[in-house]
């Protein structure tokens, strides 16, 4: 809640989604006088709903899209600018305040997507967020926020649609809508504490002629309503090994060995790049050894691959005093891994690849800001340099997580024995736990930041043991389906 408004509802999404249609139809019946239902339990509520919308220029927009390097940082300070405007009769109205693109996309959507597109330099982009964070400073987001969601294609049919001379080059590239995207899922997961009601607005009546869709208003409505009240909750599966455990242990072997030739001739005959992902010490060199092995492919280690000990003299310094060491190694994994990648994608043979780039700012990203080892400012620049540098890197074909308690973690550290991760390097409860917690949401997001695009394979290793040869069996199975995949 901010100032006097007794509910602030901010509409997000983006561009030509439709936020504009959606919030004025919220401000008539019959859905205003359901609308302010919500306010029922509060006697001393004001009971009315005002619409707040984007003010924007279309002089300002043609000058952008015409030439966004030039005129990127000066559309980006006028758009704020405005929105920090319109935050004053945020906190001085009273109801129900619904928001049109509220002022936090300035800069974690439409701000960052500068910079990744390298409209903006990096003195540039460093000006505008601290000017964000210090004009900002004390602003408080919005109760709730809806967040309508439309495919990329159909956007661009609205946008089409609408007319506007100056977004009819969105209609011929995607990539700005596709990058603003990414930037909304990742703000809405990452870096927003208020709930979020996605809604699908890929079907939905919301034109340029005022259409609306009286079918999906009310339900939208409804989603909003609830979600006052209470928070979603989402599932995930995992494959599990099923019929390979109903095997004799001949059949299991045979089937195995099988299966493990018909993989092996595939990877032969086309040229596949496999990486391996998972929590600290579930066993992902292990797991890549024994298939480049088995499978007869190149293998790409994190570890030196002769000792299994810490190679990266950055990555020791960190295990030793994460504090002073930890923003530089994270810049320095950036290079390192997008350099490997490109190296890796050069082999003229299929490659699995031990920890994924990827890794870094959708995990250990995250953890180390909450930990308070990254501030948050070191946190965005290293995530808007993530997905800068990612977005054009080769892609790999098929990505395999390893996901397990993180006791096992814990157990496996123990056990290898390196000096670096038992002297203060890692913790059960400070870093395995949270850090299992993050692994479990990865394959929902880690095409967020455009470096992997194919299917992800999920590896339950508290069920699913690599060194026996049937378990072997159920992952070359899961592969090969996984790479077959049209």
């Amino acid at each position: 809640m901010a100032g006097l408004a007794d509910l602030v509802i901010g509409v997000s999404g983006n561009i030509g989604v439709g936020k504009t249609t959606f919030t004025h139809a919220l401000e008539r019946e019959p859905f205003k006088s359901r609308l302010l239902e919500v306010l029922n339990n509060n006697p001393l509520a004001k009971r009315e709903i005002t619409v707040l919308e984007e003010d924007f220029d279309l002089k300002i927009l043609d000058a952008f899209y015409s030439d966004a390097q030039r005129f990127a940082l000066a559309a980006q300070i006028y758009f704020f600018n405005a929105r920090l405007t319109r935050e004053s009769i945020v906190s001085m109205t009273p109801g129900i305040v619904i928001v049109d693109r509220p002022i936090e996309e300035d800069y974690h959507v439409f701000g960052k997507a500068q910079r990744i597109l390298n409209n903006m330099s990096e003195a540039e982009f460093s000006v505008y967020a601290r000017n964000f964070e210090l004009m900002t400073n004390g602003i408080a987001p919005p109760d709730v926020f809806v967040y309508l969601k439309a495919d990329v294609p159909e956007l661009q049919n609205r946008i089409k649609k609408r007319g506007r001379k100056e977004e009819q080059g969105l209609v011929k590239d995607p990539s700005y809508l596709e990058t603003l995207e990414t930037l909304y899922a990742h703000f809405f997961r990452e870096q927003n504490s208020s709930p979020v009601i996605e809604i699908d607005a890929n079907n939905v009546k919301l034109g340029k002629n005022g259409e609306i869709d009286e079918i999906f208003i009310s339900q939208a409505l409804e989603q909003i309503i609830y979600e006052v009240q209470k928070q979603k909750v989402g599932i995930k599966l995992t494959p599990h090994l099923g019929p390979w455990l109903s095997y004799n242990p001949t059949e299991a072997v045979i089937k195995s060995i099988n299966t493990e030739n018909e993989l092996q001739g595939y990877l032969q005959e086309n040229n596949k790049l496999l990486t391996v992902a998972g929590n600290i010490g579930l066993g992902k060199t292990a797991f890549a050894r024994i298939l480049a092995n088995g499978l007869r492919i190149k293998g790409c280690y994190e570890l030196d691959s002769e000792s299994d000990e810490i190679g990266d003299q950055l990555l020791s310094n960190f295990l030793r005093d994460k504090p002073k060491h930890c923003y530089e190694l994270q810049k320095h994994l950036l290079k390192k891994r997008l350099t490997q990648r490109k190296s890796n994608l050069s082999n003229v043979i299929s490659m699995i690849e031990d920890r994924t780039p990827e890794e870094d700012p959708a995990v250990f990203h995250s953890l180390f800001v909450q930990q308070g080892l990254l501030t948050k400012r070191e946190y965005d620049e290293l995530q808007v340099e993530a997905r800068r540098v990612y977005r054009d890197a080769p892609k790999s074909d098929l990505m395999i997580v390893l996901q397990g308690k993180p006791e096992l973690s814990w157990q496996r550290i123990l056990q290898r024995q390196r000096p670096e991760e038992l002297e203060g390097g890692w913790s059960l409860n400070k870093d395995l736990r949270p850090l299992a917690k993050l692994y479990q949401e990865f394959p929902e997001v880690v095409k967020e930041y455009s470096l992997h695009q194919g299917p992800v394979l999920i590896i339950d290793v508290d069920r699913v043991d690599i060194t026996q040869r049937a378990h072997q069996g159920f992952v070359y199975e899961q592969i090969l389906q996984s790479l077959k995949q049209p």
